[in-house]
């Protein structure tokens, strides 16, 4: 398959998958928790392993890896079988993206040579937080990734070699 075909048979596939997270927004928000799940999981593993290695060293060091493999295996079990943890730890996330976002705006509005930056970045700080706030309701979560998903899938298939990139 050549690479113009491959691009749009993947943004065939991203806009087949937002539509789908937009039906069953519940879905999405699961998977994202499945894949993450995953992932604190190996992650799990690859501590208790360290911490087994580091035993035989100190058995401090090695306890401590040990403490968090298990609160990963704790927090994987929460991201692969509850949505609603889902959705709050990515709604806190976007909150402290938020609050980061406020602070520096503030930071640009003061100590920066043009102040308008600053405000724009307070603004959108603000925004941030608000999105935190609904985002904690896992359908809404997956109904933002169905529309990520839809908008990234159209936008990549009007791209190419010759034009402007997108990044999905």
């Amino acid at each position: 398959m050549n690479s113009f075909l491959s691009e749009k048979f993947s943004s065939i596939i991203m806009i087949i998958l937002g539509i789908i997270a937009l039906l069953f927004p519940m879905i999405s928000t699961e998977t994202i928790g499945f894949i993450s799940g995953i992932v604190i999981i190996l992650l799990a593993a690859a501590f208790i392993v360290a911490g087994i290695a580091e035993l035989i060293i100190t058995k401090y060091f090695g306890l401590i890896y040990l403490i968090f493999a298990v609160l990963c295996m704790i927090f994987a079990y929460y991201l692969i079988f509850d949505p609603t943890f889902v959705s709050g730890v990515i709604g806190l996330m976007i909150y402290l993206f938020g609050i980061m976002l406020v602070v520096l705006g503030i930071l640009l509005f003061f100590t920066g040579p043009i102040g308008i930056v600053g405000i724009v970045t307070i603004l959108y700080g603000f925004l941030t937080l608000i999105l935190g706030y609904f985002l904690n309701d896992p359908k809404i979560l997956g109904t933002v990734i169905g529309i990520w998903l839809l908008i990234a899938g159209i936008m990549s298939l009007f791209t190419g070699k010759d034009k402007d990139y997108v990044d999905v």
